[in-house]
């Protein structure tokens, strides 16, 4: 059948017909930060955050003394003093005084809707900065400070390949960068390597991995990987395992978290991570607040200033010098 002559349809109406928009904005990229999330949050009152580490002496089988002998001390190694630098990072949303006035899409008001987002952004970039091999910067009036990743700041579980080296970080700031090495692939020796290192080094069982998407899909053909059903006493529930995302390895079980801030951040490591073991240290926490008006704009700055952490170094880890 055919429209009687002369119908006036809406497609000759054209754009004088309302639009129909939901009134709702879809956020399609992701906001978790894992690593972020999982460890410990400090107070930091300076630029430069700092810390006191120390550790036992080594077990000896030999330590065996006479009856009634007179006894000088025992040497003992002092702890080590070291810290890292604040980051200060920020976002500016400018928003005209039209625009804040008008009606918007999915959004009352322009400004907080801005700021909110910015809020997120900033969380994603404290997550690229910890995950990062970038070192320590302690800046000046005219270099931003910057603070060292988890890259340069584990060194004694640092499985890299060939010329690849992470100094260690036994004073003061994390400033020396990595050495570069040669790419090797994701294998599960490695792990294996890394998760009995920690163990020995620390008596620790890290809990979770950070890693990429691409190294989370070589993860998953791990043999350790728990079966479907893990078996459990009593009358405790059956927890049930999809996804590859449990590892059962000889020093402990580790949760697999695929990081996808850590594919642009550190694409060529592996982190091998216990929560109680590190953090951010927080001097200025995430906020937000106006600044001057000049004109016909609104302007709000979203700030923070995070130092990373590593309290505990040997009872974490990192897998370098992996084929992204």
């Amino acid at each position: 059948m055919t429209q009687p002559a002369n119908t006036f349809d809406s497609y000759d109406a054209g754009t004088s017909n309302a639009e129909d928009v939901q009134d709702k904005i879809y956020m399609v990229t992701p906001e978790a930060t894992p690593v972020l999330s999982a460890g410990r949050r400090f107070t930091a009152n300076q630029r430069f955050h700092e810390w006191v580490r120390d550790v036992l002496a080594t077990p000896s089988v030999s330590n065996a003394v006479i009856e009634g002998s007179d006894r000088t001390g025992t040497a003992i190694t002092p702890p080590v003093r070291v810290g890292n630098t604040t980051q200060l990072m920020d976002k500016i949303a400018v928003i005209s005084s039209t625009q804040q006035a008008s009606k918007a899409i999915g959004r009352t008001n322009e400004m907080k809707f801005q700021v909110g987002k910015m809020m997120k952004e900033l969380k994603r970039d404290v997550e690229a900065r910890l995950v990062s091999n970038s070192a320590s910067v302690a800046g000046d009036a005219a270099t931003a400070r910057q603070t060292g990743g988890l890259g340069v700041m584990i060194f004694t579980t640092a499985l890299h390949n060939g010329a690849g080296a992470t100094a260690a970080h036994t004073s003061g700031a994390p400033t020396t960068a990595i050495t570069a090495g040669t790419a090797r692939a994701f294998a599960e020796p490695l792990l294996r390597t890394a998760m009995q290192t920690i163990f020995v080094q620390s008596g620790e069982m890290p809990s979770f991995i950070s890693l990429t998407p691409s190294h989370k899909a070589i993860f998953s053909g791990f043999a350790g990987i728990a079966a479907n059903r893990m078996q459990v006493k009593g009358k405790e529930q059956a927890t049930i395992v999809g996804g590859a995302d449990l590892y059962i390895s000889d020093f402990g079980n580790l949760v697999v978290v695929p990081n996808y801030v850590q594919a642009t951040s550190a694409p060529n490591d592996v982190f091998i991570l216990n929560p109680e073991s590190y953090g951010v240290a927080y001097l200025q926490g995430y906020k937000s607040e106006p600044l001057a008006k000049t004109g016909h704009t609104e302007r709000e700055l979203v700030c923070v200033e995070v130092a990373n952490v590593v309290t505990a170094e040997r009872s974490i880890g990192k897998i370098a010098n992996l084929t992204a």
